[in-house]
């Protein structure tokens, strides 16, 4: 406990004098027991993740039929998006509510797909029980209504020329790049029955590439996830959108009209995800910067490292 009230010590810091964006982590991000530590430790942590705990239990039994502490201790339902999408929010909302008074100047917020919700809440564009309802929601019907199709990463040192190669190859099998992670590392939603032609024909183009499949319930930011992002834009269409109080990144620009928010959050679950020239515009626009990633994991601040050359400004909670 000594050690991690020793963090928010260190972030303050760290932070001291920079100008901080903070980025929020996506699925894939999850493992056993996330958080807890900081739930021990902390009371805003714990306020927060029991507030979205009980609300859970109260209103939304049918969609996940368990509660956080049941989903974060057992690892084979976290890894099911149903129920990941949720205890990774959960987790990443309560560390910045935890942290946010440390830091003293945050500049902007952006997410990786599902940490845009996490973003829209951080920012007060959103409240938090319209982001409890949207990010349940989501999870419920990714997992449930889309289509036959799957995911899968490619390692590989990309340029912007072979990226482009990639995309005209995926194109002649109706498949996308559904994340733009870094410059070594690139995601593809496929429909499955093409997904084994595609890889032969990636292995031939970009023959030192490394191909690993994604264990996914579809294919996700792509038109192969259609139903699923009608059934969620209409729920968004619901919820009452406020200016951020600092610039959001979506679509890999900062965006503050509320009701361009929300037309972007309609379609973000069929949009690609560009990671890399989201972490390229933030650092172009602001100088004196620390890219900070809260919980769970650091999957953003290695792709910042390893693929986006923005490692002496990427820092996550998890190591501090």
């Amino acid at each position: 406990m000594i050690e991690l009230a020793n963090k928010i010590e260190k972030l303050k810091e760290i932070t001291k004098n920079k100008n901080v964006a903070v980025l929020f982590p996506g699925q894939a991000s999850q493992y056993k027991d996330m958080g807890m530590s900081w739930y021990n430790c902390f009371d805003k942590f714990k306020q927060t993740f029991d507030y979205i705990n009980n609300k859970i239990e109260k209103e939304f039994k049918d969609y996940l039929g368990s509660n956080l502490f049941e989903i974060i201790k057992d690892e084979e339902k976290l890894n099911i998006t149903l129920y990941s999408q949720i205890s990774i929010f959960a987790v990443s909302i309560s560390c910045y509510y935890t942290i946010n008074e440390t830091i003293e100047n945050v500049v902007c917020f952006a997410g990786h797909s599902l940490g845009e919700y996490t973003a829209l809440t951080a920012s007060n564009t959103i409240n938090l029980d319209d982001a409890i309802n949207l990010v349940v929601k989501r999870g419920y019907y990714m997992h449930h209504y889309s289509q036959n199709g799957t995911m899968f990463a490619i390692i590989y040192p990309f340029s912007t020329e072979s990226i482009s190669k990639l995309e005209n190859i995926l194109q002649n099998y109706n498949a996308v790049i559904a994340n733009y992670n870094s410059y070594n590392q690139l995601i593809v939603s496929s429909p499955i029955n093409n997904t084994e032609q595609i890889k032969e024909e990636i292995k031939k183009e970009f023959n030192s590439c490394k191909i690993i499949p994604l264990k996914v319930s579809g294919a996700f930011h792509s038109y192969l996830v259609n139903q699923a992002n009608n059934y969620l834009a209409q729920e968004i269409e619901k919820v009452e959108f406020q200016k951020p109080q600092k610039p959001i990144f979506l679509d890999t620009q900062p965006v503050t009209d509320p009701q361009q928010i929300k037309e972007i959050m309609k379609k973000q679950m069929i949009t690609p995800v560009n990671w890399i020239k989201t972490v390229e515009n933030i650092n172009k626009k602001y100088s004196n910067l620390i890219l900070l990633e809260v919980l769970p994991n650091k999957i953003l601040t290695n792709l910042g490292r390893k693929g986006l050359n923005v490692g002496e400004i990427s820092i996550s909670i998890e190591e501090i």
